[in-house]
């Protein structure tokens, strides 16, 4: 699947825009494809490329779909937006966490030649804390952002949503459209990593904006550390290593450098050879609102997941027949599974990709867009 993945995120000269300005990703067939889905992103993040980019595959390499995704950055004024919606000409128009210019040219193009304005979030960027980081916040409280997000959430066909949490979430806003829940975000792979490390390695992947996450189960990683002389710990992403962590154990921890794609990051978690993989989760209720695509992430890379107590993981870990645990047990389970014996560690690794496997997989996700983006149509 990587492979696959990685040609379907080319850069953007491989295919040909019709407008000046160039996109993320323009498929070559986009001029004759019956369904031609235009994305306008905040940024070229892993969301529009699970959301969009993954599900649609199969239908983009018939020929039946053609997507073309566009950045902020693209939108420098709200004239672009007319102007490159007219020479781009879509079926289907989804707005991802965008909140540039044009929203308003956005929503009168759509009504105006009749397609959908499908509205997309996988976050309360309405509401984003400052515990995610000050740049974060007033990147998203700025009042223009602000403005164009409720613009094009008021003027859409529809909100799409990531969980349901978060669909709730939503609802105190009282937006006019239909807002709906996806049960997939993440999908497994069709290529999951089934062995499982030997060594006695376990880290947390993340980005910055989750420090407070990682922060809270800090004396669980130190507990481990200690009672376990052979354990080394981990930490893959702009994630910081806590300081304490780093003065106190020197070279049996060690920061790895984030990748610059979503398609690099899934290879290089195969890489790490982690046994364990951690996913502490701050509850708050911006967080509750969130996927579990870290327990996905890390299952598919033959990673054995320690999960929290919260909305998040409930379901998934149902399915799977893993515990969800109290920040106060962690080391406990931690140790447990590090200490597992490899023949059994594996099994429960295999047991856990197969129970997940359906429910979660490829071909749901991709009718589920389908039905969202009113591609059956």
């Amino acid at each position: 699947m990587l492979r696959r993945i990685a040609r379907m995120f080319r850069p953007a000269h491989q295919g040909r825009s019709t407008s000046k300005t160039l996109p993320l990703i323009f498929d070559p067939h986009f001029s004759e494809a019956r369904h031609r889905v235009m994305i306008l992103a905040d940024g070229a993040g892993a969301t529009q490329r699970i959301s969009f980019d993954l599900p649609l595959m199969s239908r983009r390499a018939a020929g039946e779909v053609a997507l073309a995704m566009y950045d902020e950055t693209a939108i420098a004024i709200p004239q672009n937006m007319t102007a490159l919606l007219s020479s781009v000409n879509p079926t289907v128009l989804v707005a991802s966490r965008y909140g540039g210019a044009g929203s308003k040219e956005a929503v009168t193009h759509c009504h105006h030649v009749g397609i959908p304005l499908v509205c997309h979030f996988d976050d309360d960027l309405l509401d984003v804390p400052l515990s995610l980081g000050k740049a974060k916040y007033d990147r998203y409280h700025d009042p223009l952002r602000q403005e164009s997000m409720r613009t094009l959430c008021e003027g859409a066909s529809l909100i799409y949503l990531s969980t349901e949490e978060l669909k709730r979430r939503f609802e105190r806003y009282d937006f006019r459209p239909e807002a709906v829940a996806g049960e997939i975000y993440c999908p497994v792979p069709d290529n999951v990593k089934r062995e499982l490390s030997g060594k006695c390695l376990f880290g947390y992947m993340g980005t910055a904006g989750h420090g407070e996450d990682l922060a809270q189960i800090v004396p669980a990683i130190e507990q481990v550390l200690d009672r376990l002389p052979e354990a080394r710990f981990e930490t893959f992403g702009s994630i910081k290593m806590p300081v304490e962590i780093a003065r106190k154990y020197g070279d049996r921890v060690r920061s790895i450098s984030p990748t610059s794609d979503y398609n690099g990051f899934l290879a290089r978690m195969r890489e790490l050879d982690w046994k364990v993989g951690l996913a502490p989760l701050v509850r708050n209720p911006f967080n509750d609102c969130k996927a579990n695509t870290k327990f996905i992430e890390y299952v598919s890379s033959g990673v054995l997941p320690v999960l929290p107590e919260g909305p998040v993981y409930t379901r998934i870990c149902g399915i799977a027949g893993l515990p969800q645990d109290e920040n106060s047990t962690w080391s406990e389970r931690i140790i447990q599974l590090l200490q597992m014996p490899e023949s059994e560690a594996t099994i429960l690794l295999r047991q856990v990709q197969d129970r997940i496997a359906q429910s979660y997989s490829l071909a749901r996700l991709e009718s589920q867009v389908v039905k969202v983006l009113q591609l059956h149509v």
